[in-house]
């Protein structure tokens, strides 16, 4: 009696249990050197006397993403996109790190454009 039931469990979660959010639909080939450049460009607009940080970031954002021939509201989509599911996200920022560690040591550790 008991055999049954707990096959029959077993089962039950089994077909319940969702496979995962499977691959993410944003090439993160094209996201991943955007936001790397992004978050070297919020670096350097810290840099900035205070006053100028908040206008120097936005410059920057719109440079960087007029370089990679992005609109602002197609950045926005892609991001959102993005964000629904935790293992893409973690899978960008992953990779974000790594650009970013290889920029620094290819620049000898002073990533920061000192």
């Amino acid at each position: 009696m008991i055999r049954p039931f707990l096959l029959a469990s077993t089962l039950f979660f089994a077909t319940c249990a969702s496979p995962g959010p499977g691959d993410c639909p944003v090439d993160m080939e094209i996201l991943v050197p955007l936001m790397t450049e992004l978050h070297l460009a919020e670096g350097l607009a810290k840099k900035a006397p205070s006053q100028f940080q908040d206008s120097m970031q936005e410059v920057y954002f719109v440079k960087v993403l007029e370089d990679h021939q992005l609109e602002k509201e197609d950045f926005d989509s892609l991001i959102w996109i993005v964000r629904q599911e935790p293992v893409w996200l973690d899978t960008l920022y992953t990779r974000i790190g790594v650009a970013l560690a290889r920029l620094e040591a290819e620049r000898g550790g002073d990533a920061g454009g000192k």
